[in-house]
C-alpha cells in the first residue's frame, strides 16, 4: 500500500486489526539503509491480535526517491503523516537506529500519537556526526556501483552473504540466514544511495533532540558495548537524566543489528513491553 506526503509516494503495510481487541497498534520504523522487510519475522505473530504498521522511509524499499534529499525532519514528518492520515489511533512506536530517533521525535512533537516507545540502539547523541560515516561511505559507493551496472539480486546476495556479521559470529549469511540476506539484497537494489549522504556529511541527525521530554513509557535496548553499540554508557546516563522513568537493557552478544541477530530475545522484550501497556 502507498500514501503520499509532499508529493512523495511512501510504501507501508497495515496488517491485523486492533478493532475490538483492546490492544494498541504497533508502528515499526527501520534503520538508515534498511526497509520495512526487516520486521517481517515480528509482524505475523503480532498481527494475530493487534494492528501492525510498517513503513518504508523515503528513498528506501518501495518508497519514492525525492529530488530534494533526505533530511531527518522529513523522515519524522512522513511517519507523523502516516499516523495522522492512516492509523488514526495512538501507537506503540518501535524504532531501530534512525527509526528510533524518528519514533522519539514523534512522541516529543505529537505526544497524543504515541503511548509507548521501544528504541533499538538509537543514535540519539551523535551531535550531527551520524553513526559510522566510513561505513556509510562504503555502503553508498557499493550501492552506487551495483546500481550503475544493473547488478542482479544474486550479485547483491553473494556480497552480503560473505560480509562479516557485526556480532563476530561468522558471516551475515551465518547469522541472519538466507531469507534475511535475500531481503536485504532486494532492499539495496531499490535503495537510493543518497540516503547515506546526510550521515556522511555530518548533518543526518541535526534535528534530533534527545533531552526533550516525552509523556509515554520508554524502553531502550542497547547493543553489547563490546560490539560497537551506538547507544553507549554515557548515552544511557544522559538519557536517564532527561527521562528518569525510561528502562534500559543491554542485550549481550548483540551488535547494532540486534533484532536481526537475536530475534527471539527482541520478540520477548517487545511482547513484555506490549503486555505492560495493554
Amino acid at each position: 500500500m502507498y500514501f503520499e506526503r509532499d508529493g512523495v509516494k511512501l510504501a507501508f503495510d497495515d496488517t491485523g486489526t486492533s478493532s475490538g481487541s483492546g490492544r494498541t497498534a504497533v508502528l515499526f520504523l527501520h534503520s538508515l539503509g534498511d526497509d520495512r522487510s526487516t520486521w517481517r519475522a515480528f509482524v505475523q505473530p503480532l498481527s494475530r491480535e493487534r494492528r501492525v504498521v510498517t513503513l518504508d522511509f523515503r528513498g528506501h524499499g518501495q518508497s519514492a526517491h525525492p529530488a530534494g534529499g533526505y533530511a531527518f525532519a522529513d523522515y519524522a514528518a512522513d511517519a507523523i503523516g502516516l499516523c495522522d492520515e492512516l492509523v488514526g489511533a495512538p501507537v506503540v512506536a518501535v524504532g531501530h537506529s534512525l527509526g528510533g530517533a524518528v519514533a522519539l521525535t514523534i512522541a516529543q512533537t505529537r505526544p497524543e500519537l504515541v503511548v509507548g516507545l521501544m528504541l533499538e540502539d538509537p543514535p540519539l547523541y551523535r551531535d550531527g556526526r551520524g553513526v559510522a560515516p566510513p561505513f556509510f561511505s562504503l555502503l553508498r559507493d557499493f550501492t552506487r556501483q551495483m546500481q550503475a551496472r544493473q547488478a542482479t539480486i544474486e550479485e547483491y546476495e553473494a556480497t552480503l552473504a560473505v560480509t562479516p556479521a557485526g556480532n563476530g559470529q561468522g558471516s551475515m549469511a551465518d547469522v541472519l540466514g538466507a531469507e534475511r540476506v535475500q531481503a536485504r539484497a532486494d532492499g539495496l537494489a531499490r535503495l537510493d544511495p543518497e540516503v547515506f549522504s546526510p550521515a556522511i556529511e555530518g548533518d543526518g541527525l541535526e534535528d534530533v533532540r534527545p533531552d526533550d521530554p516525552v509523556r509515554c513509557l520508554v524502553v531502550v535496548l542497547r547493543a553489547d558495548p563490546a560490539l560497537g553499540a551506538v547507544f553507549g554508557e554515557e548515552d544511557e546516563r544522559r538519557f536517564r537524566t532527561a527521562h528518569p522513568g525510561a528502562c534500559m537493557k543491554v542485550v549481550a552478544g548483540a551488535s547494532h543489528l540486534l533484532h536481526d541477530e537475536q530475534p527471539d530475545r527482541f520478540a520477548s522484550e517487545l511482547e513484555a513491553f506490549l503486555s505492560a501497556l495493554d
